[in-house]
């Protein structure tokens, strides 16, 4: 009889010991909140300009066997080019492949980068420009943009020498490239604009 207390003190804590079990399997883990990807929408179109053409062309046969990841997005030559979303300009580049491009880090491992900005001078397809004809006259890497202020200028440079004047608009999720096309469709549609033309990719 005198290990009574202790017999009930006993099973006091093992029913303390099951009801914490229980709750560890039934509560939510806190890394299972975070587990779930932010998802990235444009604010605005990449071009200033009604007279835009793009199709799917994600995956479509490119030079040296590669597939075409990213959206061309056809404009006149010199059509301003805006940031699609606020962020920070962490590359201003030209490359034998790219000519002149931009790229843009929005948080949460997404960026935005915008291809064969413009290389020629005034009314002209000489290749004579440079920096100057490619990005905007102000900004610089480093610099923080806001959906819809004007960064560069549609051109030709680099590969796209020969072709249509347009954007090659790349997506990257924690450095995966992305299918643009539905971010680039989502964002016309809540902007109801309808471009003047369509072209199939090149």
């Amino acid at each position: 009889m005198r290990r009574a207390p202790l017999d009930a003190f006993a099973l006091a804590i093992a029913l303390a010991v099951i009801v914490t079990g229980i709750g560890s399997i039934t509560d939510p883990a806190p890394a299972s909140a975070s587990s779930e990807e932010p998802r990235f929408v444009l604010t605005v179109f990449p071009h200033e300009t009604d007279t835009v053409g793009f199709s799917n062309s994600w995956g479509a046969p490119r030079s040296g066997g590669r597939g075409h990841r990213g959206t061309d997005i056809m404009s006149p030559r010199g059509t301003e080019i805006v940031a699609v979303a606020d962020g920070v300009i962490t590359k201003l580049g030209e490359s034998r492949l790219s000519g002149y491009f931009i790229r843009i880090e929005h948080g949460n491992g997404w960026a935005t980068s915008y291809m064969h900005l413009n290389n020629d001078t005034l009314g002209t397809d000489d290749g004579e420009g440079g920096v100057w004809t490619a990005f905007y006259a102000t900004i610089l890497e480093g610099d923080e943009v806001r959906a819809g202020q004007v960064i560069g200028y549609v051109g030709d440079s680099g590969n796209a020498e020969g072709t249509r004047p347009h954007t090659h608009f790349e997506v990257r999720h924690d450095g995966k490239k992305m299918n643009p096309y539905h971010f680039l469709r989502d964002v016309l549609d809540r902007e109801q604009r309808f471009p003047n033309s369509t072209d199939q990719p090149i």
